[in-house]
């Protein structure tokens, strides 16, 4: 990976985004947008099918229109949409419903089983909150982040599904995570937290996206909207900050993906503030500190100090204890007093 965070890079293209003169604006925006697709993506079932279904290479509105309208004529008061239920009606209705592709079906229906079976594992559990637990799992980030995605073992084994449609889908379930491509690498090559040789890798776009959305303390979906919606623009002109502004965190550069590995997804790891790592190395200078012994290190140590009493001063050394006649050797038996 490409030495991101020394410098201040991310830090600077933080304070650049904040500092847009529409900034709120933008802000607003993106968590709106970011709500609707919530509240959109309410059944599981349905955004295993929409994340499938954007195999096809259509827009996403073409997407979201066929997944609604599948929605409308399948639902139920009676009977809620599940992954059973709907994997069932896809199995009788016809290739209508997957853009006339035969392909698409058999892949959502992989998707579902696989799905199903992980529901299954889990007692009394909302089939949406096992995908939002999938999506922000530890193994689900971790196999990303190690770029072996192929090998999860939900959705990672499926074949066709690259990395952007599992980006999707784990967007799409709730997941704390970007989708990557071409329009979000752009505005981040111009934020200068991406090289323009990495622009084209979809795990150093992830990377960058969200150690960005880290630095802005915002969700990275909302960070990934804020993107997207910059791409939009013909000219990314942003503020420059003063110096002072990217001299910070400087004296320990640290390489991007350190905090949330190379592939991104893992974000358990925080970097200690300013203040913490001054006391840190403060602790580290201070003199002869751990160089003397103590009484628990040696105990029997003739020249250990003596132990401070609670009014501030030292506890005398016990004297031996006296010894008389009384206490001399003799032998068995014997009367030592005789």
């Amino acid at each position: 990976m490409i030495d991101l965070a020394s410098g201040g890079a991310l830090e600077a293209a933080a304070w650049k985004i904040k500092n847009l003169e529409d900034f709120e604006a933008r802000l607003e925006r993106a968590a709106l947008r970011s709500d609707e697709q919530a509240h959109a993506h309410e059944t599981a079932a349905l955004v295993i099918y929409e994340s499938a279904l954007m195999k096809s290479g259509r827009t996403v509105d073409e997407v979201r229109e066929l997944v609604r309208r599948f929605k409308e004529t399948f639902e139920d008061e009676e009977e809620a949409l599940t992954i059973p239920r709907a994997s069932g009606i896809m199995n009788v209705e016809g290739v209508e419903w997957f853009f006339g592709d035969e392909s698409l079906r058999t892949l959502t229906g992989q998707l579902l089983g696989q799905f199903q079976h992980r529901v299954a594992q889990y007692n009394y559990v909302d089939e949406r909150e096992v995908l939002r637990r999938w999506a922000n799992g530890y193994d689900t980030r971790l196999f990303i982040r190690r770029r072996i995605y192929e090998t999860e073992p939900i959705v990672g084994v499926i074949e066709g599904l690259n990395l952007r449609l599992i980006q999707y889908l784990r967007v799409a379930a709730g997941g704390d995570t970007v989708v990557p491509g071409p329009e979000i690498s752009r505005v981040l090559v111009s934020l200068g937290v991406l090289d323009q040789g990495s622009a084209g890798d979809d795990y150093a776009v992830l990377g960058a996206a969200e150690n960005l959305a880290l630095r802005l303390e915002l969700p990275a979906p909302i960070v990934g909207e804020i993107l997207a919606e910059l791409a939009t623009q013909d000219r990314l002109d942003f503020p420059e900050p003063p110096p002072e502004a990217t001299e910070a965190e400087t004296a320990e550069p640290t390489v991007a993906g350190d905090e949330i590995g190379e592939g991104g997804t893992d974000r358990e790891s925080v970097r200690p503030s300013p203040d913490e790592r001054a006391k840190r190395k403060a602790a580290r200078r201070e003199p002869d500190r751990g160089d003397e012994p103590t009484r628990v290190q040696d105990p029997q140590a003739k020249d250990a100090p003596g132990t401070r009493e609670e009014g501030g001063g030292e506890r005398p050394t016990p004297a031996p204890p006296e010894t008389g006649p009384e206490d001399a050797p003799g032998k068995e038996g014997e009367d030592p007093r005789s």
